[in-house]
């Protein structure tokens, strides 16, 4: 395979500092103090290999994925991009290069942060794909229900990646009034429409 640029067709539409507020919030976590294996391993330079494990993956988190590594100044090459469709297990997705120490250090958040994407995207797509072979025009969505954090916007570009619906991302996205709503609402769908157009107002 040729190689292909780190920088997804999707990635223009995460925020601009989103790269380095998934990078250092995980990264702080990961390492909150000292690195006792970075100091055994040392700084020379090395090279690591990102491979697919399982067969039918749908490729999602490229941004995530190179932004940690640049992060701890490691180069990393692509020879596939988000939305790729990999057949086979064992497949070399991209190649990483930097002092070994760095490598060690973003090795566990990059890979929790592509497994974690691509897994929605695969999932995704796979429903979608479902869909489209009935003939149907239903759209699928994802929902609110993402884990809490910086996970959320991990989650729901996996969904599109995967060309499912993000659907919203929060409360303030759109307005979805439910049972709970209209019981709030004596029960009444008009005076909950009453209600929301006079939130929308303020």
């Amino acid at each position: 395979m040729a190689v292909a640029s780190s920088v997804s067709k999707f990635a223009a539409l995460l925020p601009p500092d989103f790269a380095d507020r998934t990078v250092q919030e995980f990264l702080r976590e990961d390492i909150p103090a000292f690195d006792v294996g970075g100091a055994v391993v040392g700084t020379a330079e090395a090279s690591a290999t990102l491979f697919v494990k399982s067969p039918d993956v749908t490729l999602a988190g490229v941004p995530s994925f190179t932004a940690v590594f640049e992060y701890l100044d490691c180069v990393v090459e692509w020879v596939a991009t988000d939305s790729d469709v990999i057949g086979g297990a064992r497949v070399p997705m991209a190649t990483v290069r930097g002092p070994i120490n760095r490598l060690l250090q973003g090795e566990r958040t990059a890979l929790e942060l592509i497994t974690r994407c691509s897994a929605v995207a695969s999932v995704s797509r796979r429903a979608v794909d479902l869909v489209r072979s009935t003939g149907h025009a239903t759209r699928v969505a994802g929902t609110r229900e993402v884990t809490p954090g910086v996970f959320r916007l991990v989650e729901k570009y996996g969904l599109l990646v995967g060309g499912a619906d993000t659907h919203r991302f929060d409360l303030s996205s759109m307005v979805m009034l439910k049972d709970i709503h209209i019981d709030a609402c004596g029960g009444s769908h008009s005076r909950g429409r009453a209600q929301v157009h006079r939130a929308v107002l303020i």
